[in-house]
């Protein structure tokens, strides 16, 4: 009696698996195929998340995709988080690292003339560094991690913080110098004069500079294939 109701079990569990593969089978194509029309579908996205026992990191890194695409960021970050969580094959754990990294970038909005909103755009862009470097795909020094798409994408960030880094040095000494530097009158003398409009040029080639690293990382797309969906099934 017990050996029957074990095979009844194991013949339910049988079905229950082939139904969703056919079911992962079937949504994982209608996916693709709007994707491919430029429709990123996030309810079927997420309806591949769910109860799939084999390589759940492709659903999660899928329906990450999509979110990006969709510029929900706080969300694709956690798809990211969640599909690195289980078992991930070494080949496409970068892929997965640099789309994470990408989506904290995508997350920042910085004001250079506020020292609290360039301190957090640094700490989000090192955090972006740290996904990156953490498994080896980018290295933290300047020689290369095993991922040539990666480095590159490390150093591109890194270069903004430093960017940041040293905006928030003059922004700091500017303060100084307006303590320092005022006479009796409140009037400025001239070397302090001279010391801001060295400091307005500095900030004017900065916002430049700003518009050329989004404009960068918006174009990142073409060049780390953020967008490729992958089979599910």
């Amino acid at each position: 009696m017990k050996r029957k109701i074990l095979v009844v079990i194991i013949y339910i569990i049988l079905i229950f698996a082939t139904i969703k593969l056919l079911y992962n089978n079937i949504t994982n194509n209608i996916l693709i195929d709007k994707y491919k029309n430029g429709e990123y579908a996030e309810n079927e996205a997420k309806a591949l998340t769910n109860f799939d026992f084999s390589q759940n990191y492709v659903a999660n890194y899928n329906y990450g995709n999509i979110l990006y695409n969709n510029g929900e960021y706080e969300k694709a970050i956690e798809q990211y988080d969640n599909a690195l969580e289980g078992f991930v094959p070494k080949d496409k754990e970068c892929n997965i690292r640099i789309n994470y990294a990408l989506s904290i970038c995508k997350t920042v909005q910085v004001d250079e003339n506020d020292a609290n909103s360039i301190e957090e755009a640094i700490e989000k862009y090192q955090s972006a560094v740290d996904i990156l470097t953490e498994k080896g795909c980018a290295n933290k020094n300047d020689s290369n991690g095993h991922n040539s798409k990666a480095q590159t994408l490390k150093e591109d960030i890194e270069k903004e913080i430093e960017r940041l880094k040293k905006l928030q040095q003059e922004g700091q000494q500017e303060e100084e110098n307006n303590d320092d530097n005022q006479d009796g009158e409140g009037n400025k003398n001239p070397n302090e004069e001279e010391i801001e409009n060295k400091i307005q040029d500095i900030k004017q080639s900065a916002t430049q500079r700003q518009r050329q690293i989004e404009t960068q990382f918006r174009n990142y797309g073409s060049n780390y294939d953020y967008n490729r969906i992958q089979k599910n099934w």
